[in-house]
């Protein structure tokens, strides 16, 4: 029973490569053997440079969107002054006691002695001393395009994507009605 509990230690600590060959060579034996039958591990395949017979991860579906130009804008960011707290730290030396105790000897010839020492600490706090003005952000900057026949479908019309700043710039050279390719931040704007 040992033997049978190291052979599968060894098996699980494999590199993927092996277990890639294996699969290869029951596929080349005509093993029947699917994921319902015992001892059996199901190892997916897929065509090559999907990344699942070579190891690697395959990537995330692209966002990437494509159209027709249709218009674009530019939502400016707005700010505004306010006041908040001014927060400074405020410390304070203070004294405490400290009690020590010695002991010397043994049995009953055992001596104790005991003394105490001042020591100094400083204890520090924020406190609030006036206030101080700064700049909040009430709306940040956007770019946006706007898109017809988004993916090729007539009926997606006037489709706004919220873009980088590049990207609209781009957007803003090319004439209405003009192919359009890129990737949006989100979609709307």
């Amino acid at each position: 029973m040992r033997s049978v509990r190291t052979s599968t230690a060894r098996i699980r600590i494999r590199p993927v490569l092996a277990a890639v060959l294996l699969a290869a060579l029951l596929t080349a034996c005509g093993s029947s053997g699917g994921p319902s039958s015992p001892g059996s591990h199901a190892v997916p395949t897929g065509p090559a440079g999907s990344g699942v017979a070579d190891g690697t991860v395959p990537s995330p579906t692209d966002r990437t969107v494509s159209g027709l130009r249709d218009d674009t804008r530019h939502i400016t960011r707005r700010t505004t002054t306010s006041t908040r707290p001014r927060m400074v730290k405020r410390c304070t030396t203070r004294v405490r006691r400290v009690k020590h105790t010695s002991t010397s000897g043994t049995g009953r010839r055992k001596r104790s002695r005991t003394w105490y020492t001042d020591d100094s600490y400083k204890d520090c706090k924020k406190v609030q001393q006036g206030t101080m003005r700064y700049t909040r952000v009430v709306r940040r900057a956007r770019w946006c395009v706007e898109l017809d026949n988004v993916g090729g479908n007539s009926t997606a019309d006037d489709v706004w994507y919220e873009v980088e700043s590049d990207v609209y710039r781009k957007a803003t050279q090319l004439k209405e009605g003009a192919k359009l390719s890129f990737t949006p931040l989100r979609k709307g704007c």
